[in-house]
């Protein structure tokens, strides 16, 4: 299902008819036991489980997002956090989506693997449907398709803080532990948070306001079998979703 991997007569022969999955994720640090690339990584496999069970086709996933912020991400005082300004990752959102509709491309999913790349993939979804004739675009929020029972499950034994700082803590951990478990760090996985959630934003931000370490929540609450029944849960959802929209 990855275009990447399509010569251009296998691609040109399904775009018209096929669900387009573009995946964007993050360079990003994710406190000291997972990869800058998670965001990334995730979002690219999900969306390919999910294009596997509605037979879409994937495109790459990009691989920047915007800013990494204080209260949701840490911020871009960590090193390796690489990002882009909003109007680049519109920009860079709206050609791929004018691109692939030029092929023939008429559906499209917006898969976000970064929570501060919400409002961008918005203002690139509403250009573009503006832009041409006859293209949808359907933004999907998997967080948003937990099931009350499975974000329970997720967080037993401590408390659901919300996704905004559930940043490198138990479903990205556990995600990662379930897709790619050779990059996880295992003896450097640690909790983290807040001495006091911020409820305002500084700028420049105050360093010392943020966890050092990068993990915003209780990392040491993941499991391979939380991040696997997860999957279980959220994949035909987001399946479920897209046949639903698109028919």
């Amino acid at each position: 299902m990855r275009a990447s991997d399509m010569t251009w007569h296998e691609y040109r022969d399904r775009v018209k008819e096929s669900v387009i999955f573009l995946p964007v994720g993050s360079m990003e640090q994710h406190g000291p036991h997972l990869p800058l690339g998670t965001d990334t990584l995730l979002a690219g496999q999900m969306a390919e489980l999910a294009a596997e069970r509605v037979g879409g086709i994937v495109l790459p996933t990009i691989p920047f997002g915007y800013k990494s912020q204080p209260s949701s991400g840490g911020g871009q005082l960590f090193p390796g956090t690489t990002s882009m300004n909003a109007d680049t990752l519109v920009h860079v959102v709206l050609d791929v989506l004018q691109e692939t509709y030029r092929h023939g491309g008429r559906k499209f999913v917006l898969f976000n693997g970064h929570y501060e790349n919400v409002m961008f993939l918005t203002e690139a979804a509403d250009l573009f449907v503006n832009s041409v004739e006859g293209a949808r675009v359907l933004m999907v929020d998997w967080t948003a398709l937990l099931t009350e029972e499975m974000v329970q499950d997720l967080f037993e034994g401590t408390e659901f803080p919300g996704w905004d700082v559930e940043h490198a803590a138990v479903t990205e951990t556990s995600l990662m532990k379930y897709f790619a478990p050779e990059l996880v760090r295992e003896n450097k996985i640690v909790d983290g948070g807040f001495a006091r959630k911020p409820v305002y934003a500084v700028f420049p931000p105050d360093p010392s306001s943020i966890p050092s370490s990068g993990v915003l929540y209780k990392a040491t609450f993941a499991s391979r079998e939380k991040g696997e029944r997860l999957i279980k849960n959220v994949i035909p959802r987001v399946a479920e979703v897209v046949q639903e929209v698109f028919g």
